[in-house]
């Protein structure tokens, strides 16, 4: 796979139909893990699908692809100008690839949500809050908005009341965050789910490209 210097490829996949089984020693381990066998095959399957997504553009072994894994989790390829971020709710994942610039993306299935008006208090800055309560379906569009600046920037949820969105947009970000520029932009993935991705702005334009499993190389392994 070919990725240009300004290209971030975004992949959509449906983690049922994915039919890999390419992990780590380590991450074996933690899908023995899972206590239900459909929460552990989708993580088979999207840890499997990761390494060969990369492999790909990497052209090499799969397998070979050892992570780094920051203090919040987020995960980075060893020794690569390759960056990603991966996503994903029930059976979808999304995966953001780029060249040498942080990136971070989220996926949530649009669904009920309890006690809706405190968790909007405890997480959001108060005009988010008024923009919920007047309208609940952005909910998950503010939400994808904020988790999406964070995995860019690496860090918790501990940050959502410094990061302020209006209207998809980054309105106020966090300290340590704004001697960069970045770009937000929701993305339209299926009515039933909302998304995001935020990506650090260190070009005059950015190249955003959508793929699924059928854009894999026919001589390449792929989920099919």
């Amino acid at each position: 796979m070919k990725l240009g210097d300004s290209e971030v490829h975004i992949w959509q996949v449906n983690l049922d139909e994915v039919q890999l089984h390419l992990l780590s020693a380590d991450e074996q381990v933690r899908a023995d893990r899972f206590k239900f066998e459909q929460h552990r095959n989708r993580f088979v399957a999207g840890r499997s699908f990761l390494r060969s997504l990369l492999s790909q553009y990497l052209q090499t072994d799969p397998l070979s692809l050892t992570f780094e894994y920051s203090p919040h989790g987020k995960p980075t390829l060893t020794q690569s100008r390759i960056q990603f971020n991966l996503a994903h709710s029930q059976h979808l994942a999304l995966y953001a690839v780029t060249y040498d610039r942080a990136v971070g993306i989220d996926l949530e299935a649009i669904r009920p949500v309890e006690d809706l008006e405190s968790l909007v208090q405890r997480f959001f800055l108060p005009s988010e809050y008024r923009a919920i309560q007047a309208d609940h379906a952005l909910f998950f569009q503010y939400w994808t908005c904020k988790e999406a600046f964070l995995k860019a920037i690496g860090t918790g949820l501990s940050k959502l009341k410094e990061l302020e969105i209006e209207n998809a947009q980054l309105k106020v970000i966090p300290a340590e965050a704004r001697s960069q520029n970045w770009h937000l932009q929701p993305l339209a993935i299926h009515d039933d789910f909302a998304a995001a991705i935020v990506i650090e702005q260190n070009c005059p334009s950015l190249d955003l490209q959508s793929f699924t499993p059928k854009n894999f190389p026919k001589s390449l392994p792929h989920p099919e």
